[in-house]
């Protein structure tokens, strides 16, 4: 017979079950009881119950789940012999029925490959299980669907996955679902169950299977006793009536109607004939439990629990209850705060707890939980506050391992065979800890392999035989070559002979299978001595008191195995490929987790709303409520949307499943209830006001329920920091220190705390960290020069550069200092990025210059169609030999050949049109400084006597009223003096010279893969010295070879290398496309502004409002130069052309002096930090006093030749 024991939260309906059990157990000795709880509440019940028994033990009693009684009737009864089909098992089914019908699949196989989706599918497959749903029943729901194409697209791939999942199984396994159903139909027979008594305590409600077997049962079973959550008060049959979803009792009452319901379905089983109707038999039973007076109400206002304690006693009683009431008093009990961050509102709890336990020696840390809003958010602050204030926890959840080691090297090592061997998958593999090689090694391969473009199984078969990458281009010794490679091979070989086993079961063309393919898997674990690994690392963990990771390490390997032995048993000889296999696995990893149990019996429990179930506790810590967590995140309804199951719900032949997401916020209230009446001595409700993702998160509406019930509570905030009193233990402190410090660095702190601050510093200053912390608070960066003698083995007193190295060192010092004077340099890929691009660009132009010269043409004179062969050759054999071939490495490079030569073929023609445009003819390209012999221009000297040179024209120009400004002040204030001299290095890409009668007019032409403007700022400040230099070179050698002459520089111009789109092209003639191309390949750069060589450069540039379209000029309507021109006089370019030169002897100096300042450069919003591949070395932080950025100015030409 079913009865029932109703009662509020804490009015005590499990003790009052308990007790009835003991007392019956104790009368009736050859009778067996059995209490039935959630899986995670069994351990807890049997020692409630043992603790309770007079004689502290229970013979024949027994304390259950659902899965444990399924057991021991099935070992009693039999029934049929087949193993169960667990999560991981139905994943890998649901995983290859995917892959075998992914054609039939429109909808469900587009997302399978997503993360998580196959646990959705197996999710949806297991509830229509358990809700008793087979494939023709949602054929019917398919029809029914007909206007809801979605509904029904997503009906008819589950119906199809749900039928090739049955039929997998069939005759073969058995889902734990179809165990519940097999076991109700075996209890009739159990003498175990036969005139027993069995009674289900801390159940909020029972899936269909499980009603199921209750109603078996009921029909067994003399007696079955169900506690119920719903105060005594309430009216507890009306659910048949109707009851509203937000009501707070509504799914207790839901549960009530269906355990009667069972009842009566039982009945009829038995006997159908005189069993009457729903109505009548749920009036009848309920008239005959009242009479007999063997349902139990448990009344009381307060509950007995909180009989001593008012206002959690008034919460209990109000809590979601409308209309609000409120309490009048004080709520000394109840306490509500909200801290700035997560970490500091665990550490508020435990500091909180360790009061608690010191004001009260009858406590223990059993007496305590905490219960978290969103578990995973806290999990991390928890673990590490309960360190810190030694606060012995349990947190209860189960931890997923595909993130182990172990797992990862699986994936990965299958994942080396699927993408053939790719950089990643390959480097993954070794990386995953489980091989346990020497990390230099490990970097040293990757940087051989992503720089010589190792790529594919047969490339790692065969010896490495190319020379090793060496940073700035240095050559290594042939005997440190030949070494580096012996010791690569070693590793290469070492590892490939490990997954041999793998390698010779998917060789191409093989045909495979899972089972194959399985036992390969366990040859290369086995090889790897995995198992020995992982229980050494465990055992490092242990050691290290790390219980749940040891705990993970310890089970890894057997749970896998048991994984491996599933695809053999359910897939042994279905031919796959090795991608399918490992998503396979994949699904079978991601069911993996391990559950822990406590290793004390007095600790604090840790939990979330839901799972964790709570027993008796004195005080309750609720963290996390906030509105990003209270309500609880509710999934939208998994495949099914929340929308599609209320259809469901609202036909006339309703299919009831799982609650929606809108019941499940109803229910969640529940669940608030119950864990916030298990305290009887106080309640903690606290929140952060930031999330971890650095969001501002607002109290939750449990909150405002909370202080429209109690208006005394007022949500206390609490300090970052906190008052020094507040320090529980050394590691506190410690912990602690670091803000203090720095409070007391920054002259922050009150007068009054420094003496107790200086106090505690006092006590921990022996600590390591301590000093460490001492030492950041009140760190200030200086900058300290290399000594002399290390600058000079360094660099030696003859400093080789190039013009870009300068340009480098003017943006920062120590960038200049680590890419150049410890040649560190970023991996080399073996990739075709920018720097290859424009190193082709120059290449092919030079390979065409020559070819012209040798078939005796010029620039202005070859044809189009001359110009496109010559092109199309220089471009063949260039790119053909380029970096080892590198274009042609992958399709996808080959089709960047077409847009190359493409861009080449519009660079010649307008390189050529440009020269036709004036006089000026092509006098060498890619002209080597080294061709100009030992000129001052690239030799110059850092001398003392230089500078005392240079100092004598300053004067001489002070003399003349010229102003020496601050800054160049300050600039030769640093530059002290040395012996030595820098050697400049460098190619101009094209010298160009123009001849008149005693003059020789130069124009030079750097070309650019990307768009760049002259800036004449950029070069005040030392970044943008190159045109100038290489003007500078070209002048002094055509100087040298026309010494009777006078040499003119006309222009130092850029070029940008492309072929640029029209976006407004439509509609327009050729030539007027033509011109606009024209305009758009317009150099850039300085121009002498004299009529005479502006005609040189372009004779077609006359008249008022005229602009050029090859050099950046353009008159004004009074034919002035109109304010875009960049246009210098002769005496501006000498002014410059001098300046360069000073500021080269300037950085040459402090080179030579050591200086490695970490000084970036900040103009704008762009800096020298952004792109800079040193930024993790430097250590460059503007928020510790000494970092700062250099402030560069935007200044216009006026104001440059006015400063120098």
């Amino acid at each position: 017979m079913l009865r029932f024991i109703f009662g509020a939260s804490g009015a005590g309906k499990s003790v009052s079950l308990y007790r009835e059990v003991i007392e019956r157990a104790e009368r009736e000795p050859e009778r067996n009881f059995f209490i039935l709880v959630p899986d995670q509440f069994t351990m807890q019940t049997q020692m409630d119950v043992v603790r309770e028994h007079p004689r502290h033990g229970i013979m024949n009693i027994d304390v259950l789940s659902f899965g444990r009684l399924s057991h021991r009737i099935l070992a009693e009864c039999g029934g049929e012999k087949m193993p169960v089909l667990d999560d991981t098992g139905k994943s890998l089914l649901l995983r290859h029925a995917a892959d075998k019908h992914a054609e039939e699949l429109p909808y469900i196989g587009r997302n399978m490959h997503k993360a998580g989706y196959i646990d959705e599918v197996k999710s949806t497959i297991s509830e229509f299980m358990q809700y008793n749903l087979s494939p023709t029943d949602l054929d019917l729901l398919i029809k029914a669907g007909e206007k809801r194409s979605t509904l029904q697209a997503k009906l008819r791939d589950l119906r199809l996955l749900y039928a090739a999942f049955l039929e997998e199984i069939k005759n073969r396994f058995r889902t734990p679902e179809e165990t519940l159903g097999l076991v109700a139909s075996l209890v009739p027979g159990s003498a175990l169950l036969e005139d027993s008594v069995i009674a289900f305590d801390g159940f909020t409600g029972f899936t269909p299977v499980q009603y199921r077997l209750l109603g078996a049962l009921m029909a067994t079973c003399s007696e079955v006793i169900c506690t119920v959550t719903i105060p005594a008060e309430e009216d507890l049959y009306s659910f048949r009536e109707g009851v509203p979803e937000q009501d707070l009792f509504y799914l207790s009452k839901k549960t009530i109607f269906q355990l009667e319901k069972t009842e009566w379905l039982a009945q009829r089983e038995v006997d159908f004939a005189h069993t009457p109707d729903l109505d009548r038999f749920l009036e009848a039973q309920r008239q005959l439990r009242k009479r007999r007076g063997i349902d139990r109400l448990l009344f009381g206002n307060p509950v007995v629990r909180l009989s001593n304690n008012p206002p959690l006693a008034f919460l209990e009683a109000g809590l979601f209850r409308y209309p609000f009431k409120s309490f009048s008093q004080e709520a000394s009990t109840l306490h509500l705060s909200v801290s700035l961050t997560r970490e500091e509102e665990i550490s508020r709890v435990f500091r909180t707890i360790r009061t608690l336990i010191r004001e009260d020696e009858t406590l223990y840390y059993r007496d305590f939980a905490i219960v978290c809003g969103t578990q995973e958010d806290y999990e991390d602050a928890v673990t590490k506050c309960a360190s810190l204030f030694h606060v012995p926890c349990y947190i209860d959840k189960t931890r997923k391992m595909k993130m182990n080691p172990y797992v990862e090297f699986l994936t990965a090592m299958l994942r080396v065979i699927v993408t053939d061997f790719a950089p990643d998958a390959v480097f993954h593999f070794l990386k995953s800890g489980i091989l346990q090689e020497g990390e230099e090694d490990i970097f040293l391969l990757e940087n051989y392999v992503r720089a010589r473009r190792v790529r594919g199984r047969e490339a790692y078969r065969q010896s490495f035989v190319r020379a090793f990458p060496t940073p700035g281009g240095k050559k290594r010794e042939e005997s440190d070559q030949l070494a580096l490679l012996q010791r690569l091979n070693a590793l290469r070989e070492k590892w490939m002979e490990m997954l041999s086993p793998l390698l010779a079961v998917t060789e191409k063309g093989k045909v495979v299978t899972a089972g194959e393919l399985t036992e390969a898997v366990r040859e290369v674990t086995t090889r790897c001595l995995a198992k020995e690994k992982l229980d050494a690392e465990a055992s490092r963990l242990e050691e290290a008191n790390d219980s749940e990771r040891a705990a993970e390490f310890r089970q890894i390997y057997e749970k896998t195995e048991a994984l491996l032995t599933q695809i053999q048993e359910l897939l042994c000889h279905e031919k796959m490929d090795v991608r399918e296999y490992a998503q396979i696995l994949d699904a079978g990893f991601s069911q993996m987790e391990v559950g822990t149990i406590p290793r004390k019996v007095d600790r604090v429990l840790v939990g979330d709303i839901e799972r964790t179930r709570l027993r008796e506790v004195k005080y309750l810590f609720f963290t996390g409520v906030d509105d990003a967590s209270i309500p609880g995140r509710v999934s939208g309804g998994g495949i099914l949307s929340e929308t599609d199951r209320n259809f469901l719900l609202e036909r006339e032949n309703r299919i009831e499943l799982a609650p929606t997401p809108r019941e499940q916020m109803y229910i969640q209230r529940l669940y608030l209830y119950l864990n916030l009446t298990k305290p009887s001595r106080g309640l903690y409700l606290s929140l952060s006001a930031v999330g971890s993702d650095g969001k501002s998160l607002r109290p939750a509406y449990l909150i405002s329920v909370m202080q429209e019930m109690f208006p005394s509570l007022i949500l206390e905030k609490t300090e970052g920091v906190g008052k020094l009193s507040d320090i529980q233990t050394r590691e506190d402190a410690l912990h602690r220190m670091a803000p203090l410090m720095r409070s007391y660095a920054d002259g922050l702190m009150q007068e009054e705390e420094q003496a107790d601050f200086l106090a505690l510093y006092g006590m921990l200053q022996d600590s390591g960290q301590i000093r460490a912390e001492v030492e950041a608070a009140f760190k200030r960066y200086e900058h300290h020069p290399l000594a002399g003698a290390l600058a000079e083995a360094i660099y030696t007193t003859h400093l080789e550069n190039s013009v870009s190295r300068l340009e480098r060192f003017a943006e920062c010092h120590f960038a200049h200092f680590a890419k150049y004077a410890l040649s560190l340099q970023e991996r080399e890929e073996d990739e075709f990025d920018a720097a290859d691009l424009g190193n082709v660009f120059h290449g092919i132009l030079e390979d065409f210059a020559n070819r012209l010269e040798q078939e005796g043409l010029s620039w202005k004179t070859f044809s189009k169609e001359e110009g496109e062969r010559l092109l199309h050759l220089a471009f063949e054999e260039y790119t053909q030999t380029y970096g080892e071939s590198i274009l042609y490495g992958s399709a996808r490079r080959q089709g960047k050949l077409t847009r190359i030569e493409r861009i080449m073929q519009r660079t010649v023609e307008q390189l050529q049109y440009q020269l036709k445009k004036g006089d000026f003819m092509p006098e060498g390209v890619e002209v080597d400084f080294r061709q100009a012999g030992d000129l001052p221009e690239i030799h110059i000297d850092l001398s003392k006597e230089a500078e005392e040179k240079e100092e004598k024209t300053k004067q001489e120009e002070e003399e003349k009223g010229g102003e020496v400004t601050e800054e160049a002040a300050e600039e030769e204030q640093s530059a002290i003096p040395v012996q030595g001299e820098i050697v400049l290095h460098g190619r101009i890409d094209r010298v160009d010279l123009a001849h008149q009668a005693d003059k020789v007019y130069v124009k030079i032409i750097d070309f650019k893969s990307g768009k760049k403007d002259f800036d004449i700022a950029a070069l005040y400040y030392g970044l943008q010295l190159q045109l100038v230099v290489y003007m500078e070179v070209a002048k002094a050698m055509q100087q040298e070879q026309h010494p009777d002459k006078e040499v003119i520089p006309a222009a130092l111009l850029y070029y940008h290398v492309s072929d640029p789109l029209i976006k407004d092209g439509a509609g327009k003639s050729k030539e007027e496309i033509l011109s606009k191309i024209r305009s758009e390949l317009r150099t850039t750069g300085l121009v002498n502004e004299s009529d005479q060589v502006i005609a040189l450069l372009d004779e077609e540039l006359s008249g008022a409002g005229s602009r050029s379209d090859v050099i950046p000029v353009k008159r004004t309507k009074n034919g002035t130069w109109d304010s875009t021109s960049s246009v210098v006089t002769q005496e501006e370019y000498d002014r410059l052309a001098s300046y360069v030169k000073k500021q080269i002897r300037k950085a040459g100096r402090q080179i030579l002096n050591g200086d490695i300042a970490v000084n970036p450069y900040q103009r704008g919003d762009r800096n020298a930090c952004t792109y800079c591949p040193f930024r993790s070395l430097c250590g460059f932080d503007p928020s510790i006093p000494g970092y700062h950025m250099h402030q560069l100015e935007k200044w216009t030409k006026e104001e440059v030749m006015h400063k120098i």
